[in-house]
């Protein structure tokens, strides 16, 4: 099992940060086209993300919704400049609007699929 990380509270919210060699400019394309974001964060089956909320070209809003869900969470996608390139900042919140008896499984399913997808991420901005 994976370590709780700065920034994680079991069932409630849990946050993820990557490196990438994108200005935030050029990073911004990756958060915000769906053909590109579709590339590294598919949507599941019975999903649905809407967004709320735009601060181009540095924080993106979604409602993120599953079917199964009584009420949506809410991710953040923020980006920061950094030396090489630029930071993404992953903040998914309101698990805890979830029924308790799934929250947390539903929490650690989204820690592990927020660690692949920014891997994947990461693949597709450094292939060019």
């Amino acid at each position: 099992m994976e370590a709780i990380r700065q920034g994680d509270i079991p069932g409630v919210q849990l946050r993820r940060r990557q490196a990438l060699p994108l200005a935030c400019e050029e990073a911004w394309a990756w958060l915000t086209e769906p053909e590109r974001l579709e590339r590294w964060l598919p949507a599941a089956a019975g999903e649905r993300r809407r967004t709320l909320e735009t601060d181009p070209p540095h924080r993106v809003v979604l409602a993120w919704e599953e079917t199964a869900w009584p009420a949506p969470t809410r991710v953040t996608l923020q980006l920061h400049s950094a030396a090489a390139g630029c930071e993404l900042d992953v903040l998914h919140q309101g698990f805890e609007r979830l029924p308790l008896s799934t929250c947390l499984t539903v929490w650690e399913a989204y820690r592990r699929r927020w660690r692949e997808a920014l891997a994947r991420l990461l693949a597709v901005v450094a292939a060019g």
